[in-house]
């Protein structure tokens, strides 16, 4: 779709109610991230919102969402090749001015401002904070402005802010595993392990892929590794690389396996039951997280009653990203098929 295309659609579906207006847009703003050119949508997007408001609501949100006339996703995205150079201390003073405009209008109580990267993570909020009801939609993703944030301030060493940022960005996302991610490398540099293993367990509910089970084991694997579990490390780094091969965590794996023989102690590929021990150990439901893939299914069965493919399509991918079960597979493959029919057929 074209930026023209777009504002061309736009234009067709408002309907002069301002707030209703601007709820539409945020959704379309949000069915656009796989689009190839969704920057350039999504901005387009903004700007058009930006339009349609009342000159009083558009100051206050040039206030809320402009750094010096530049809009705030514009700017991190320059803090973003910044970093992709390496020139982490010029993108440190970006992301200070983004950081600094989300504390002064975003991180109070009243409400809350959530960025949730797509609708399966809001039903993941609600379905495990059903009582939680009285937050709004985030205008950008916060949570991913923070992360890169808190990356960049452990990368100039400054890690106290670099763990306060990243724990802000938990809370603007509050069921996203990435933050967390980012936290377990502060726990390691810090040789925080009480907190790593507390963020390992609470990254391991929210994980929705295989690679990022993956990761969040190879970082349980390195906490019982610093804390002299070898056996244990040894199975959470075999689990890591049955969810997803790395080169990576299979060198960390002998590693470990060395380590056991120079104590006398043998390690084969565990039993199941073996598997689940460790997991019990330490308190960890065994992954893929089932309460998630219950709630895939379900609310991709919802989405088929309801017509909505394009959500159809999504939480069928969750479910497969999670499983890997070919059911899913068959069905992302059948509303694909449908989707092309129906264009083809106007």
């Amino acid at each position: 779709m074209t930026v023209n295309e777009l504002l061309a659609q736009l234009r067709t579906e408002m309907t002069g109610d301002v707030a209703k207006d601007i709820e539409h847009l945020h959704a379309v703003a949000e069915d656009l991230v796989n689009e190839e050119n969704a920057d350039e949508l999504t901005a387009a997007v903004a700007d058009f919102a930006f339009g349609i408001m009342p000159e009083d609501v558009r100051g206050k949100m040039e206030d809320m969402t402009m750094i010096d006339g530049r809009r705030m996703d514009l700017v991190f995205r320059d803090a973003l090749q910044l970093v992709n150079q390496r020139k982490n201390h010029e993108a440190e003073k970006l992301l200070k001015a983004i950081s600094d405009k989300l504390a002064k209008y975003y991180e109070g109580e009243n409400p809350k401002y959530f960025s949730f990267r797509n609708p399966f993570e809001y039903h993941m909020y609600r379905y495990y904070f059903p009582n939680d009801t009285d937050f709004d939609r985030a205008p950008f993703d916060f949570s991913h402005f923070l992360t890169l944030y808190g990356y960049v301030l452990l990368e100039n060493k400054d890690v106290p802010a670099a763990e306060a940022a990243l724990d802000r960005a938990v809370k603007f996302n509050p069921v996203s595993a990435d933050a967390r991610f980012e936290l377990a490398e502060i726990c390691k540099f810090g040789s925080n392990m009480k907190k790593l293993l507390s963020v390992n367990i609470d990254t391991l509910r929210y994980c929705t892929s295989a690679d990022r089970i993956a990761r969040a084991l190879a970082n349980m694997g390195y906490y019982c590794y610093v804390m002299q579990d070898f056996y244990s490390a040894a199975v959470f780094y075999f689990e890591s690389i049955r969810f997803q091969p790395s080169q990576a965590v299979e060198f960390e794996l002998q590693d470990v396996l060395r380590r056991m023989k120079t104590f006398g102690q043998k390690f084969t590929p565990p039993t199941h039951g073996q598997t689940i021990d460790v997991y019990e150990k330490y308190g960890i439901q065994p992954p893929p997280n089932n309460d998630l893939v219950n709630l895939a299914v379900t609310l991709a069965q919802s989405a088929k009653d309801y017509r909505r493919t394009d959500l159809e399509a999504l939480f069928n991918r969750v479910a497969f990203d999670l499983t890997n079960d070919p059911h899913f597979k068959e069905e992302m493959e059948r509303i694909a098929a449908e989707t092309r029919e129906q264009n083809e057929n106007g």
